[in-house]
C-alpha cells in the first residue's frame, strides 16, 4: 500500500514520513480517525514506508521485494490484530487471514459492519480476546525476519476486553527494539486507559467533501453530481459512500423507517410505536446501529436547513420530501437534546443493550422532545 493509493490526508502523509526520516518512530502510536477516513490504509502504508528497501521521497518504491510482500499482507514482518467471532475454529486473527485479505480485496476503506459480513454474520459484534494477546506476545518477541523493524497493526483495539488489553501492557510499554505497534481506531473513549496512555496519538481527520467527491468522479464513473450527493450524504466516510451507492435496500429500510417512526413520535401513539419497536428489533444489531446513524443525520440535515442555503444541503429526492414538511419540527430548542439522545442508544446498542427496551425508551424522549418550539 503506497501513501499515494490514498484519498487526502496530505499533512499526515507528511508526517509520518518525516518520523521514518528524522528516525523519530515512536513504538507505539494511536491512528484515530473517523470510519471511512482512510486510518487502516494510512497504517499500512506507513508501514511499507517503514520497511521499504528503496525508500523515496515521498513515498515507498512499490516495487522492491519488502514492498511486494506488504501489498500483499504476507510481509513475515507485518502483523494484523482485528476483531473476529470467537468460535471453537476461530480463536486468533491467523485463523481468518484468509478471509482478511478477501477484505482488501473488496476495498481497502472498509467498516466494521462490512468485516463482520465477510466473516458470515453481520449481526454479531467481533473480540480480540485473551489467546490473541499471547500470539500477539509471542510474535513480537521473536527476532525480525528480515532484519528491520517488527510492525502490529492493531485494528479497532476498542473491541479488545480488558483480559486481552492487560495482557499487552508490559510489550507495548517496554517491546524489543525495532518494534512497532499502530493501533487504529474509530473510539478512544473504549480503549483500556492503560493502554490508551502508553501511545503517541495522532488524529485522522475526517476527509473533505470535495476530496471524496473527486475520488467517487474518478473511480466509480459517476457524474460530478452524483459524486457530490453521495460525499455529502456520507460525510466524508468512504465506505459509507460505497455502500450508499450499492445498497439500495439498506438505504431504503433506513428512510422508510426514520419517516414511520417520525409520524409516530409526533402524534405520540403509543399502540404503533411498539409494533415499530418490535419490528426495528428483529432487524438486527448493525443495522440498528446503522439506523441510528441515518437518524442522526436526518435530524443535522434539518437543523442545517434553517440556518443555511438549503441549496447546501444535498439530500436524496426521497429525503427532501420529507424533510420539507419534518424539518420545521427541529430547531434550535430540541436539536442538542435530540441528539444526545440517539448518541446514547448507539452506544448502548455497542454494548449489547436489549433493542426493545432501549428503542422503547428513545421514543418516549422524542415524544416530548420533537414539539419543543
Amino acid at each position: 500500500m503506497q501513501f499515494n493509493k490514498i484519498i487526502g490526508q496530505n499533512d499526515i502523509k507528511e508526517h509520518l514520513i518525516d518520523t521514518v526520516k528524522s528516525k523519530r518512530i515512536s513504538h507505539a502510536q494511536l491512528f484515530l480517525g473517523p470510519e471511512g477516513s482512510g486510518s487502516l490504509p494510512l497504517a499500512i502504508a506507513y508501514a511499507q514506508y517503514i520497511l521499504c528497501s528503496n525508500k523515496l521521497d515521498s513515498d515507498s518504491c512499490g516495487n522492491c521485494p519488502s514492498c511486494l510482500k506488504v501489498q500483499k499482507l504476507s510481509h513475515p514482518d507485518l502483523h494484523f490484530s482485528f476483531p473476529i467471532h470467537l468460535l471453537k475454529s476461530t480463536r486468533t486473527s491467523d485463523d481468518v487471514f484468509l478471509e482478511w485479505k478477501k477484505q482488501f480485496e473488496t476495498s481497502i476503506y472498509f467498516g466494521l459492519q462490512d468485516w463482520y459480513r465477510t466473516l458470515g454474520n453481520d449481526n454479531k459484534q467481533g473480540t480480540i480476546g485473551t489467546d490473541e494477546s499471547q500470539k500477539i506476545v509471542k510474535k513480537i518477541s521473536l527476532k525480525s525476519f528480515e532484519g528491520g523493524y517488527k510492525i502490529l497493526i492493531m485494528w479497532m483495539p476498542e473491541q479488545m476486553n480488558n483480559q486481552a488489553a492487560n495482557k499487552l501492557l508490559k510489550i507495548i510499554e517496554e517491546p524489543p527494539k525495532n518494534t512497532l505497534f499502530i493501533l487504529v481506531s474509530e473510539n478512544q473513549e473504549n480503549i483500556i486507559s492503560t493502554i490508551l496512555s502508553r501511545t503517541q496519538l495522532i488524529k485522522i481527520p475526517r476527509l473533505k467533501e470535495k476530496e471524496l467527491s473527486d475520488h467517487l468522479v474518478k473511480s466509480e464513473s459517476l457524474s460530478l453530481e452524483e459524486a457530490e450527493t453521495y460525499a455529502h450524504l456520507a460525510e466524508g466516510n468512504v465506505s459509507l459512500a460505497i455502500s450508499l451507492m450499492s445498497d439500495k435496500e439498506a438505504a431504503s429500510f433506513n428512510l422508510d423507517n426514520f419517516i414511520k417512526w417520525m409520524r409516530l413520535c409526533y402524534t405520540r401513539n403509543v399502540g404503533e410505536t411498539i409494533d415499530w419497536v418490535d419490528s426495528i428489533s428483529g432487524a438486527g444489531r448493525e443495522a440498528q446501529k446503522n439506523f441510528i446513524v441515518f437518524a442522526l443525520g436526518m435530524f443535522r440535515q434539518s437543523i442545517v436547513g434553517h440556518y443555511a442555503d438549503t441549496d447546501l444541503v444535498i439530500l436524496t429526492t426521497a429525503q427532501r420530501q420529507f424533510l420539507d414538511k419534518f424539518s420545521p419540527f427541529i430547531n434550535h430548542k430540541n436539536i442538542v437534546v435530540l441528539t444526545e439522545v440517539l448518541n446514547d442508544a448507539h452506544y448502548h446498542l455497542e454494548r449489547n443493550a436489549n433493542p426493545k427496551i432501549l428503542f422503547l425508551d428513545v421514543s418516549l424522549k422524542v415524544y416530548a422532545y420533537l414539539k419543543r418550539k
